[in-house]
């Protein structure tokens, strides 16, 4: 394995001195792209060591602890749950290997003098919204027909275009006639004689 990772690093080596030399006497783009090369050779390089060597480092950490698993078996000095380790009772349920902590409560709703306090009146007083805020003229025809607060530019027979949309003739709420569709003034928009 050692002969193996030996000749591996002297051909590393090799292309390390290679690059240099095309480094010195490239363009931009190429200096990036070699430099790129070199990044990805030195992770290469780590994985390669860490493989060769064959190292079981991170098995000692699966416990949640490092190193607890290493060391004198169980014995006399051993029984019972042993403080921050998985076994340990008072360290609450596990999720995956690692070890939940206790709930964290939250104390201020508990601080002295205070009660509890009980719902809001309701609001007796309506809002008001401002005319045409969703766009719609609701002075014709009641609250839920939408005649356009603003007609589309170069529309000249509103009638027209509100029966194409299938508009019929429209009641006149509060008396108001902001697009003058009542011509004949008899109460509905866009009726007979309009």
């Amino acid at each position: 394995m050692t002969a193996r990772l030996a000749a591996w690093s002297r051909s590393v080596v090799s292309l390390a001195v290679r690059a240099w030399g095309g480094w010195r006497g490239a363009s931009w783009p190429i200096r990036t792209a070699i430099a790129g090369g070199v990044v990805l050779l030195a992770l290469g390089v780590g994985l390669a060591g860490t493989w060769a060597a064959g190292s079981d480092a991170d098995s000692r950490w699966s416990a949640g602890s490092p190193g607890t698993d290493y060391g004198p078996g169980p014995g006399p000095e051993h029984e019972g749950p042993n403080p921050g380790r998985a076994d340990d009772p008072s360290q609450g349920t596990q999720a995956g290997s690692a070890v939940t902590p206790p709930a964290f409560v939250q104390d201020f709703a508990q601080q002295p003098g205070t009660g509890r306090q009980g719902p809001a009146p309701s609001p007796t007083a309506g809002v008001e919204i401002a005319e045409g805020t969703d766009g719609c003229d609701h002075a014709y025809g009641g609250r839920d027909v939408c005649v356009p607060w603003e007609f589309p530019a170069g529309v000249t027979d509103k009638c027209g275009w509100l029966a194409q949309r299938g508009f019929k003739p429209l009641k006149i709420e509060g008396g108001r006639d902001r697009h003058a569709l009542d011509r004949n003034t008899d109460g509905t928009a866009c009726g007979p004689g309009d």
